[in-house]
C-alpha cells in the first residue's frame, strides 16, 4: 500500500492544515509507505518538494478584487491560497503519475479537484481522499472517493456514502502540563498576572483577534499573548492591541516546535472565532492543562467537552467570563483537559485508526466512468447547450 499525502501550504505557513499534515506524516512514516508532498521547505526522506507559486509571492501583491473594502483583504487572501494550491496540484501530477500510489490524500479543496479530474491519466486508478478541514457541506464537497471528517458534528453534515471520521490528534510527548517556559520573562509579563493566550492567524475575518483584544482590554489585571501567522490584517490588529492594551499585549509568531512554551506560560486559552471545523489549538491547549474559553457552537462543545463556552458574537460576553470566573475554577477546568486529550486525541491511539482506514480505502474498487448510453446522452446535451450558448453571446 502506497500513500501520498498532499499539503500545498506546508513549508509556507503554519496553520492547522499544515500542522495536521506534518503530524500525520511523522506519525505513520515508520509503519506504512507514505510520501509527503509539500509546497515549501527543505526536501527530506520520503518527502517531495513540489514547485508552486506561494501565496506570499511578490507578484501576487496587486491582486484586483471587486468587493466591498470590508471583505477585500480576506478575498485577496483566499485568491492567494487558490493560486498556490492550483500551481502545486499541476506540478504534483508528474511525481504522482510516476509513483504508483494507491491512496492520494489531499488537504486542500483545489488540489483535490485537480487531482481527481486527472485520474484518467494514471496506469492504476488511485483512490482520492479529501480531508474536509473547512467543514464544507456535502453538496459543495470537491469530487473525491472518500472524505475525512474530524468531528461527529461535521460527519453528520457530510457525504454519508463516502465519509469517515478520525479527529485531529496531539503529540503528548511535546504538549503536556510539565513543559518549562521562560516566555513570560522574555516578554516582560509579570509572574502574578493572569495571562490569556490566543493562537491562530492574526486576522479579523475568522480568528477575530480584534474581538479578543477589545473584550480583554478593559480588564487591567489581564495580559494577552497572541501567537500566530501574520496576514494582511495583522498591522491594523497590532496597532489596535497596543492602543488599547499597551504593554499588556504581546504579538509573536512561533514555530510549532516551540509553541508549547507559549502555552505553558498562560493561565487560560481564548479563541474569538464563531466556528471552527476542528481547531487543533483547542486540544493543544487542553493537553497543556489550560482551560479553554471558546464559542458555544455545538461543534466546539463536542470537541472540548469540558470548557467555558461563550457567545462570541455578543459584545461583553467574553469580558464577563474573564472577569467573573475565579482562577480556582479555571484551574479545575484545565486539569480535566489532559485526561480528555489522552482518551480522545492522543496521536498514538489514532495511529491504528489511520492504518486501518487507509487499508480499507486502498482495497476499495476504483473505477473510471465508462462509456454508457446515459453518459452519451448527457455529453450530447452538454455539447448542444454550449453551442446554443455560443449563438446567443
Amino acid at each position: 500500500m502506497k500513500i501520498a499525502l498532499l499539503c500545498s501550504g506546508l513549508g509556507h505557513i503554519n496553520r492547522g492544515h499544515e500542522v495536521f499534515a506534518r503530524g500525520l506524516f511523522d506519525l505513520l512514516k515508520a509503519d506504512v509507505n507514505i510520501t509527503l508532498f509539500k509546497g515549501g521547505g527543505v526536501p527530506a526522506s520520503n518527502e517531495q518538494l513540489i514547485p508552486n507559486l506561494p501565496r506570499r509571492s511578490a507578484c501576487l501583491d496587486h491582486i484586483h478584487i471587486i468587493a466591498s473594502p470590508k471583505w477585500a483583504d480576506s478575498l485577496r487572501e483566499q485568491e492567494r491560497e487558490r493560486i498556490e494550491a492550483v500551481t502545486f496540484a499541476y506540478a504534483a501530477l508528474r511525481p504522482l503519475l510516476e509513483g504508483g500510489f494507491d491512496v492520494i490524500h489531499c488537504l486542500e479543496r483545489d488540489v483535490c479537484e485537480i487531482i481527481y479530474a486527472h485520474r484518467h491519466l494514471f496506469e492504476r486508478t488511485p483512490r482520492v481522499v479529501f480531508s474536509n478541514g473547512g467543514a464544507i457541506p456535502a453538496r459543495d464537497l470537491p469530487p473525491c472517493d472518500f472524505v475525512q471528517e474530524h468531528t461527529e458534528y461535521n460527519l453528520a453534515q457530510s457525504a454519508r456514502d463516502k465519509a469517515f471520521m478520525i479527529p485531529h490528534g496531539v503529540d503528548l510527548n511535546r504538549f503536556h502540563p510539565n513543559v518549562e517556559s521562560d516566555f513570560r520573562a522574555r516578554h516582560g509579563i509579570p509572574d502574578e498576572a493572569l495571562l490569556a493566550i490566543s493562537v491562530g492567524t492574526i486576522c479579523y475575518w475568522h480568528k477575530r483577534m480584534d474581538h479578543v483584544i477589545r473584550e480583554l482590554a478593559p480588564l487591567q489585571d489581564v495580559y494577552l499573548a497572541i501567537v500566530g501567522q501574520e496576514s494582511d490584517d495583522s498591522p491594523a490588529i497590532k496597532k489596535l492591541g497596543h492602543d488599547l492594551m499597551g504593554d499588556r499585549v504581546v504579538f509573536t509568531t512561533l514555530s510549532h516546535d516551540v509553541l508549547p512554551q507559549a502555552y505553558a506560560a498562560a493561565d487560560a486559552f481564548v479563541l474569538g472565532s464563531l466556528f471552527e471545523t476542528f481547531g487543533i489549538v483547542y486540544i493543544e491547549a487542553m493537553a497543556m492543562g489550560l482551560p479553554v474559553i471558546c464559542t458555544e457552537h455545538p461543534n466546539q462543545k463536542g470537541i472540548v467537552k469540558e470548557g467555558v463556552f461563550v457567545d462570541m458574537g455578543k459584545e461583553g460576553a467574553l469580558r464577563e467570563v474573564m472577569q467573573n470566573t475565579d482562577r480556582a475554577r479555571l484551574r479545575a477546568i484545565g486539569a480535566k483537559g489532559p485526561v480528555i486529550v489522552r482518551e480522545h486525541y492522543d496521536l498514538q491511539v489514532l495511529k491504528g485508526a489511520y492504518l486501518a482506514q487507509y487499508a480499507k480505502i486502498a482495497a476499495a474498487p476504483a473505477e473510471l466512468p465508462r462509456y454508457t448510453l446515459g453518459n452519451r446522452i448527457r455529453a450530447n446535451l452538454n455539447n448542444a447547450a454550449r453551442k446554443i450558448s455560443g449563438v446567443f453571446r
